[in-house]
């Protein structure tokens, strides 16, 4: 069994109206990680929507969420012939907790002009370290870290922040598309290479584009901030498949709030 898919479960109670139970298993000190709250709300967009896939999906964080009953209210917005598009309120003790907005297509049909300007990081699994397991998300997913960038988990810090890793389901479940939201907000933050692993880093805003369904086996992840300013930081990811193929892009808007997790 899969706990992810356990753990995303919807139920529909009417047409726009579905209910999930958010759990305590992918939580970072006590609050629901953000991109398991965006699959939760993918998975519920495609009970709703005609059209199966994410292309878009972009949550804000209004409040902290809590582990419990969640309650799912759908708006559609516009299907049309290749995409639907759909807002939908999390809500918790009637307070609206997360607001997603997302566009569906069909990725199977999906066809045009490609164009790749970049490869996915170049990491040996067999050199990579380990995140400590300090956090309940961490016993549910595997995130090995490229040496290239994991100096701050031996104690030291450079000038520039990113990650480069790999990442799985401890528990052997395949990444697909509703899962990959989660993968591009599972990943410590960027600030942790600059400034050592404390600080506070709430996420305010995410996107998260999906360009393919990834074939099984480990994701490939880059995860690079350029700017800090005042406080608020952004966080550019990508996903690639054990393919190499490129099946996800995503940025974040979060605030850098430092001091002991």
């Amino acid at each position: 069994m899969s706990e992810f898919w356990d753990d995303t479960r919807i139920e529909r109670l009417g047409d726009d109206h579905l209910r999930a139970n958010i759990t305590d298993r992918w939580s970072v000190n006590g609050i629901p990680n953000g991109g398991y709250l965006m699959s939760i709300a993918a998975r519920a967009l495609r009970e709703v929507l005609s059209h199966h896939d994410p292309l878009t999906i972009t949550g804000h964080y209004v409040e902290k969420a809590a582990v419990g009953p969640a309650d799912l209210l759908v708006e559609v917005i516009r299907e049309g012939n290749t995409v639907s598009t759909a807002a939908l309120r999390l809500v918790q003790e009637g307070k609206e907790r997360v607001r997603f907005t997302a566009t569906y297509g069909d990725l199977a049909d999906a066809s045009g002009v490609t164009w790749i300007g970049d490869k996915p990081p170049a990491i040996e699994k067999e050199k990579c370290l380990t995140s400590p397991r300090f956090l309940a998300i961490h016993e549910r997913v595997e995130l090995l870290f490229s040496p290239a960038t994991a100096d701050w988990l031996r104690g030291k810090t450079g000038e520039n922040m990113g990650h480069e890793l790999m990442a799985y389901f401890r528990d052997g479940t395949e990444p697909d598309v509703l899962s990959l939201p989660f993968f591009a907000d599972c990943v410590p933050p960027t600030t942790f290479t600059k400034f050592g692993a404390v600080g506070w880093v709430p996420t305010l805003e995410l996107t998260v584009h999906v360009r393919a369904q990834p074939a099984p086996g480990l994701l490939t992840g880059r995860f690079q901030t350029r700017y800090l300013i005042n406080g608020l930081m952004e966080e550019d990811g990508e996903l690639w498949d054990s393919n190499g193929e490129l099946v996800a892009l995503s940025r974040q808007l979060a605030k850098y709030r430092g001091g002991n997790l």
